[in-house]
């Protein structure tokens, strides 16, 4: 039977189809993390997750909205599969806090099957000033879709490659809105987790509460 999607405003055609193929798709991403979460909380509470998860991803999925930047929405797809997962154990009595420190080992775990040469050629690739004009052409973009970013090369006076300003964070807006907002404290741990594998140093300059979020990375 086809997952009915309820949206309380009218969408095109294309997004829909996004949406339910998304829906579709979420069953074999749940299989792909059954070995861990179940190895991390049992069998019976895996089983839980993921029936608790199956059940709201639907309801996830229409708060996602694109950026129109391959990278920025492959974030948010992502990050909405990832919430469904929290929702999952947040049920069962699993805390928001379990949740992220599963997800670092998970990420750590995930990366440890790629040859380390490989993670550390990727770093110096995200570093490299190819992918510096690269990804300043996707902060214009995502900027004029509504999440406000701004790429800067550093200088030579500068101890790091570049900085990353963003406003007005999106992603945050998106766990906001699907009422999973005690995330916000936690909100950065797929970037420290993700530049410790690519063997990149990233500090947080200042935080989204203070109105900029900005991140160097060196």
């Amino acid at each position: 039977m086809e997952t009915q999607i309820k949206h309380e405003q009218s969408i095109s055609p294309i997004v829909e189809k996004k949406q339910r193929k998304l829906i579709r798709s979420f069953p074999k991403y749940l299989e792909s993390k059954r070995k861990s979460i179940s190895r991390q909380f049992g069998t019976e509470a895996a089983d839980k997750i993921f029936a608790e998860a199956r059940k709201v991803y639907p309801e996830i999925v229409i708060h996602i909205r694109s950026f129109q930047t391959p990278m920025y929405d492959a974030l948010m797809v992502t990050a909405s599969k990832m919430a469904a997962i929290k929702k999952g154990m947040n049920a069962i009595g699993i805390s928001t806090e379990q949740f992220i420190r599963f997800s670092i080992e998970d990420t750590r775990s995930t990366g440890e099957k790629v040859p380390s040469f490989l993670l550390r050629f990727g770093g110096k690739v995200y570093l490299s000033k190819l992918m510096r004009r690269y990804l300043k052409k996707v902060g214009k973009s995502v900027s004029k879709n509504g999440w406000p970013t701004e790429v800067i090369d550093g200088t030579k006076s500068d101890d790091f490659e570049m900085s990353i300003e963003t406003r007005n964070c999106q992603m945050v807006a998106f766990w906001e809105a699907i009422g999973e907002g005690d995330i916000r404290p936690y909100c950065t741990f797929f970037d420290f987790t993700s530049a410790e594998l690519l063997g990149i140093g990233l500090k947080q300059v200042s935080t989204i509460d203070t109105g900029v979020c900005k991140y160097c990375l060196y």
